[in-house]
């Protein structure tokens, strides 16, 4: 019988979520001081547990930001829990921090598959974590005492996942392409200090691009009350739909109902008055994710 992530130690609103952030991005691209090839030995990448160097790449495909994204292959050759992590103390320089990626496993029924944030360089000293079971494709997350079942993720989909962490009020949040899936204390554990991606190495992968590190401190009122003027519409729509913000846009993401990612629009500062056409899309309920260089909005529309 095959192992788990147990061996380790051990629903959806929608809304507007404004931080003012100092933001640190790995999306592997040679401006970021990456090649392609093996990513162990890149930027403080450290493989654990017995991987062959070569399971995990820097390719040049598969990207949802840029050209490049990180593949986690598997062959079967250590069965057991293993993984590829990063120390990134360096990148987390306040309390209240908030740490993103986009994930998409391979395959169900074959391997098991983890995120974690660790308090330390002990990979039993939880701060945070996602799990992903290998049968079911749930997707848990680790609250102050242990894991609880959340979403249900479908293989070769990208999801964006989010983990906010703030030591200022004790809070722990959970998010899943923008919506808030949890909300709770922290536990003894508070540090950001390693991200590991985990898997067992049994017949299946997983990829990874786009790692966001948010340093985030509050805003006032007059600010919350400022960026909350953004706007899209008409809704529901047929063909066109109109943003409306007076800050310039970072990036734009669009979901489906079922939280796949459906587009990633790289804007490089445009402004007020942003049109998208989504006469390609197909009738449905989508959400789509707007980011600036200081906050952060979600939102359902409807394409008729």
């Amino acid at each position: 019988m095959r192992k788990t992530l147990s061996t380790l130690l051990a629903f959806m609103s929608f809304g507007a979520f404004y931080t003012k952030a100092q933001m640190q991005k790995i999306s592997f691209e040679s401006s970021e001081g990456y090649t392609v090839g093996n990513l162990g030995g890149q930027q403080g990448w450290t493989l654990w547990g017995g991987l062959p160097a070569a399971y995990a790449q820097v390719i040049n495909s598969n990207s949802t930001d840029g050209t490049r994204s990180f593949n986690m292959i598997s062959g079967e050759t250590v069965q057991d829990v293993c993984g590829i992590e990063k120390n990134i103390t360096s990148l987390v320089t306040s309390g209240d921090v908030e740490v993103s990626f986009d994930y998409s496993f391979s395959d169900l029924e074959f391997s098991d598959y983890e995120i974690a944030i660790y308090n330390n360089a002990l990979i039993s000293d939880y701060t945070a974590a996602f799990r992903i079971d290998y049968l079911t494709g749930v997707l848990s997350y680790r609250n102050a005492t242990g894991f609880v079942d959340g979403p249900v993720l479908t293989e070769n989909q990208w999801y964006n996942l989010k983990i906010v962490i703030k030591q200022s009020t004790n809070t722990l949040q959970y998010f899943m392409n923008g919506a808030q899936i949890y909300s709770g204390t922290l536990g003894t554990n508070k540090n950001v200090q390693v991200i590991d991606f985990v898997y067992d190495d049994f017949g299946s992968g997983f990829r990874v691009d786009n790692i966001q590190i948010n340093n985030l401190s509050a805003l006032s009122a007059s600010e919350i009350t400022k960026k909350e003027s953004i706007k899209i519409y008409p809704n529901p729509t047929a063909e066109k739909l109109n943003i409306e913000t007076e800050e310039k846009i970072s990036f734009i993401t669009i979901f489906d109902a079922k939280g796949s990612l459906i587009k990633n629009i790289q804007e490089g500062g445009i402004s007020n008055g942003k049109i998208l056409n989504v006469s390609d899309l197909i009738s449905g309920i989508y959400t789509i994710k707007i980011k600036t260089a200081t906050s952060e909005f979600t939102k359902k529309f409807i394409k008729k």
